[in-house]
């Protein structure tokens, strides 16, 4: 069965907050990403050139990736790129469809929420803890749980009426999240 296409829409007005604060995360990921990078490529240059190995990068990047995957979320949610079950709303009518769509709202939202709450307690939990190599505050580390759980929630507020309403994601002229699929 083929599904219709969804109709073409205006861009929706964002805010200059939203805009700054769209753009403060896009750069974030993408600052730690070229870091990561950029330390990853040193230190296979150092160690098949050079025979040694800087001992830190590997805890650190580790580190780095997981705060890009939890920062990072809340993009591709604006996007509408993350994994989505959604042929069930293709097949019942528009009114349910929305009725559909607000309960997964909600649901997220609830989940979201907790996972901030339940991020908080952990990294209460691993304050006093070091990391192995770089002693680093372990709940410093973790605070990426949190802060992008409460991201991804914003993100998700930001964008629950359009796609409550048709299904309707945010656009980005660098990404688009139909070319994504696989």
């Amino acid at each position: 069965m083929e599904t219709e296409a969804l109709p073409a829409r205006a861009p929706r007005q964002v805010s200059p907050l939203e805009a700054a604060f769209v753009t403060a995360n896009e750069w974030f990921v993408i600052a730690v990403m070229a870091t990561m990078s950029v330390l990853v490529v040193t230190n296979v240059v150092t160690r098949y050139v050079l025979n040694f190995s800087i001992v830190w990068v590997e805890e650190v990047t580790r580190y780095m990736m997981v705060w890009v995957g939890f920062v990072g979320s809340g993009l591709v949610l604006r996007y509408g790129a993350h994994i989505a079950v959604d042929a069930f709303q293709d097949v019942v009518p528009a009114a349910i469809a929305r009725v559909v769509r607000g309960a997964i709202v909600v649901l997220l939202a609830a989940t979201f929420a907790y996972l901030t709450w339940l991020g908080a307690r952990y990294v209460g939990f691993a304050w006093d803890q070091e990391t192995p190599i770089l002693n680093w505050n372990t709940g410093m580390v973790l605070l990426a749980i949190p802060i992008g759980s409460a991201l991804m929630l914003v993100h998700l507020l930001l964008v629950a009426r359009g796609y409550v309403r048709g299904r309707q994601f945010e656009t980005h002229e660098a990404f688009s999240a139909d070319e994504a699929l696989l």
